[in-house]
C-alpha cells in the first residue's frame, strides 16, 4: 500500500481540540487503503498514542520549543517577565528550525508517497521540494486576512499542491488566488450508541458546551448568555466540557456572576453519547471552520444556537430549520427560551438536526477524500 504522511508541527494531546480528533477518523476512513504516518516536527513527547493507535509516530526536532501564543499574551498582560522570556525564547528556536526543517522533509519522502499538512503553520517546515496537500481547519479569513499571525504563517509557508478547506465557502474564497477544494468534516456513526433521547425529560433546560476554553471561542460571551437566561429561566443548567488556558478565567466569571448551581466545568469528555442528556448546544466562537461538535451534536438530535463564525457555518447550520444563527447575547438567550417554552418546536427542530447529520457521515468523507487522493495522484502521473 502507498504511504500517507500526515504532517504537524506539533501533535498535541487528545485533549487539544477537534483537530486530533478530525485526524483520528480520517486514519479510520483510510486506513485499509493506505500505510498512514504522522509527522510531528516538533518533539510532541508522543511515540503511541491511543487515537492513532494504527500509525507509526515520528518525531522529527528530538527537542519541544512550541510557543504558546496565548501565554505570551497573558505574561505581558499581568508582567510576568521570566514567563515572557521562555515563551519569546520557544518562538525564535520555533521560527529558527524552519530551514532545519525544511532539509530534513526534502530528504524523508519518496515519489510516491502523499503528504497531507494539517496546517500553514506545518507548511513552513516542510520543503518547496515536497508535493503536498495543505488543510485549512478554520476559516479562510484567519490566514488570508487581517490576523497577523495567521497572515505570516501563509507568506512563509512552502506553495501546496492544492488546499483543501472546511467548506464551499471558503474554497470559493481560495480559489480566487490558488488550487482550492473542499471536505467536510466528518462523523463515524459508530462511535455513538443507538439511544436518541429527544424531547426526554432528562434533556428539559440543559445546554451544553464542548470544546477548548480559547480566546477564540469567545466563552465570556457564553457566561453572559447564561446570566440573562438566569432571569427567564432560573433551573437552566449548562454544562461546559473541555480544557484550556482560559478554565480559570471562566470559573471567575461563573463565581462573578453568581452561576455556580446553573454553569459547571465538567473537564474534557471523549464520550460523545454525553449530547444526549442535553436539549441545546451553544457556541460563541469568533471563527471556526467546520465545528465538529455541532456535527457530533446532530448525530444525537441536539440542535445548535451559534454565532455567525464564518461563511461555512450556514453550511453546518440550516438557519431556523435545525439550529439557529444568533449573533447576539440577546438573540441567544431569547431563541434558547422560545424552544424551552415551546417542546413540540424543540422536538422539531431537533428531529431535524438528526435527519441531516447523514450530509456529515462517513461513507460521503471516503468518497470525497477518495476523489482528492485520486486527482493529486493523477496529477504526479
Amino acid at each position: 500500500m502507498k504511504n500517507i504522511y500526515i504532517v504537524f508541527d506539533k501533535l498535541h494531546s487528545n485533549e487539544a481540540g477537534g483537530l486530533v480528533s478530525a485526524y483520528s477518523s480520517f486514519i479510520q476512513l483510510l486506513k485499509d487503503d493506505y500505510t498512514i504516518k504522522v509527522i510531528s516536527v516538533i518533539d510532541s513527547n508522543i511515540t503511541e498514542y491511543d487515537l492513532f493507535s494504527d500509525c507509526e509516530i515520528i518525531n522529527i526536532s528530538k527537542h519541544d520549543f512550541f510557543p504558546k501564543m496565548e501565554v505570551i499574551s497573558d505574561s505581558i498582560k499581568y508582567f510576568n517577565l521570566f514567563s515572557l522570556l521562555k515563551e519569546l525564547f520557544k518562538l525564535f528556536c520555533y521560527f529558527c528550525y524552519i530551514p532545519i526543517s525544511r532539509t530534513k522533509m526534502r530528504k524523508l519522502f519518496s515519489p510516491d508517497d502523499i503528504i497531507i499538512v494539517s496546517s500553514p503553520a506545518a507548511a513552513m517546515f516542510m520543503s518547496s521540494k515536497n508535493r503536498f496537500i495543505l488543510e485549512i481547519h478554520t476559516k479562510f479569513e484567519y490566514f488570508w486576512g487581517t490576523n497577523k499571525l495567521g497572515r505570516l504563517q501563509s507568506k512563509l509557508m512552502s506553495k501546496p499542491y492544492v488546499t483543501v478547506f472546511r467548506t464551499k465557502a471558503d474554497m470559493k474564497k481560495g480559489n480566487q488566488f490558488f488550487n482550492s477544494t473542499y471536505s467536510y468534516n466528518f462523523i463515524d456513526k459508530k462511535i455513538f450508541n443507538n439511544t436518541v433521547s429527544i424531547g426526554d425529560e432528562k434533556r428539559k433546560h440543559k445546554i451544553i458546551y464542548m470544546g477548548r476554553f480559547g480566546k477564540e471561542k469567545n466563552l465570556p460571551k457564553m457566561i453572559e448568555c447564561a446570566k440573562q437566561l438566569k432571569k427567564q429561566v432560573p433551573n437552566f443548567t449548562l454544562d461546559m466540557y473541555g480544557n484550556g488556558i482560559l478554565v480559570n478565567d471562566i470559573r471567575r466569571l461563573i463565581e462573578e456572576n453568581d452561576l455556580n448551581e446553573n454553569v459547571h466545568l465538567c473537564g474534557f469528555c471523549n464520550d460523545k453519547n454525553i449530547f444526549d442528556d442535553y436539549s441545546l448546544l451553544w457556541m460563541t466562537s469568533n471563527f471556526e471552520g467546520m465545528s465538529m461538535t455541532i456535527i457530533e451534536a446532530k448525530a444525537k438530535g441536539v440542535p445548535t444556537i451559534s454565532t455567525n463564525w464564518g461563511d461555512g457555518v450556514f453550511e453546518v447550520i440550516y438557519d431556523k430549520t435545525d439550529g439557529f444563527v444568533e449573533n447576539t447575547v440577546e438573540g441567544i438567550v431569547n431563541r434558547t427560551v422560545e424552544l424551552f417554552n415551546d417542546k413540540d418546536e424543540l422536538i422539531s427542530i431537533s428531529n431535524n438536526a438528526l435527519a441531516n447529520f447523514e450530509e456529515f457521515s462517513k461513507e460521503n468523507a471516503y468518497r470525497r477524500w477518495k476523489e482528492i487522493l485520486n486527482n493529486y495522484e493523477g496529477g504526479i502521473n
